[in-house]
């Protein structure tokens, strides 16, 4: 709630700013209230997503501190030692992580597990999440690679080239590509 009266603040001290610079140019000044009233809206609309992804990037992942999921992520140490998607790297997940992922992918609404049409579900909050995930996790396997992962998930979760390209072009905006 601050932050919205902070807004407003803002946005007064702008219409105010408009007001003295419309005052050489009286016709301009209603359309330029209308549009400078028009990038608040944005604005706001804008932070509410940028609230979103916080919050989202803030609670990320607790489910694996619990008791359904840490003692098994303790025993995958190795894991890092594995490329993504390699034989080996299947062995662990489904010798010491499965309970722990069956849990995992359940309660967490950024792997497409979670949804019953998988990626097809997910909104663009979820697939952001999911994204900045696999990023991260390629920092933790040996030789991670983003465009593997996403030549290899592509595969497995079916999305097509368009959609591989969107997600491209998001880690590229991001320089995470």
């Amino acid at each position: 709630m601050i932050i919205l009266k902070i807004l407003a603040v803002i946005a007064i001290m702008f219409v105010l700013l408009f007001a003295v610079i419309s005052k050489f140019k009286p016709v301009l000044f209603k359309e330029n209230l209308k549009t400078f009233w028009h990038k608040v809206q944005v604005f706001r609309f804008m932070f509410k997503v940028m609230c979103k992804i916080f919050k989202r990037a803030f609670i990320h992942d607790f489910s694996k501190f619990g008791k359904n999921e840490a003692p098994y992520f303790a025993k995958a140490k190795g894991l890092k030692n594995f490329e993504y998607g390699s034989l080996e790297y299947k062995k662990m997940i489904k010798e010491t992580l499965k309970p722990a992922l069956d849990h995992h992918y359940k309660n967490n609404s950024h792997h497409p597990e979670f949804h019953e049409k998988g990626i097809n579900d997910m909104g663009l909050l979820d697939q952001i999440e999911m994204l900045c995930d696999w990023k991260a996790s390629t920092l933790r396997t040996k030789n991670g690679d983003i465009k593997k992962s996403l030549e290899l998930n592509q595969n497995r979760f079916g999305y097509s080239e368009d959609t591989k390209n969107k997600y491209i072009n998001l880690l590229k905006d991001i320089n995470a590509y």
